[in-house]
């Protein structure tokens, strides 16, 4: 069994505290927004245009279908990255709308035709190894995170704040 060079351990310790931020802010905006987007995202699927759209896509071949969940993730996804290093180097309310921007925009588009175009997605051998293995790679971080004392403070926090926000959604109507 091969040990690792002890100089490396800082880094690891470093790599292991950025991508925690990473992945407790990532999971923390989708833990916000996706269920405050689900009501929109329900409405929208069932308008006869995003059908169609819906149907266009399952139809395509693999891809194609491919092709079509690239275009918005080669945007989106750098956008959100670009927005964290601003916020990180001076401009922390234009980073933080333009994460927000970049996270809602990636719940309409990238997360709609990922779900619409999954069985095409998964007949692409690489594409679906290498989303087994994302997703494995998400559920331990997710379940290392998901054990810190951080997570649970911001996981409770993102709780509170959704139940206030439902609550003021229900007293308006």
């Amino acid at each position: 069994m091969h040990t690792p060079s002890p100089w490396l351990a800082p880094f690891r310790m470093i790599a292991r505290v950025i991508v925690t931020i990473g992945v407790v802010i990532y999971t923390l905006l989708d833990e916000l927004l996706f269920p405050l987007f689900r009501p929109a995202i329900r409405w929208l699927g069932k308008l006869r245009l995003f059908q169609k759209l819906g149907d266009a896509i399952r139809r395509l071949p693999p891809y194609a279908v491919l092709a079509t969940l690239a275009v918005p993730f080669i945007v989106l996804e750098p956008a959100k990255l670009f927005a964290i290093y601003w916020g990180a180097v001076g401009h922390p309310i234009q980073g933080v709308v333009l994460l927000l921007i970049a996270q809602v925009a990636s719940i309409l588009t990238c997360d709609r035709i990922f779900h619409v175009g999954y069985e095409p997605l998964m007949r692409i051998g690489w594409f679906n190894r290498l989303m087994t293995w994302v997703i494995k790679l998400r559920d331990i971080a997710l379940g290392w995170a998901r054990s810190t004392g951080v997570w649970k403070t911001a996981a409770a926090f993102a709780r509170g704040v959704r139940d206030r926000f439902r609550g003021l959604l229900a007293s308006v109507r």
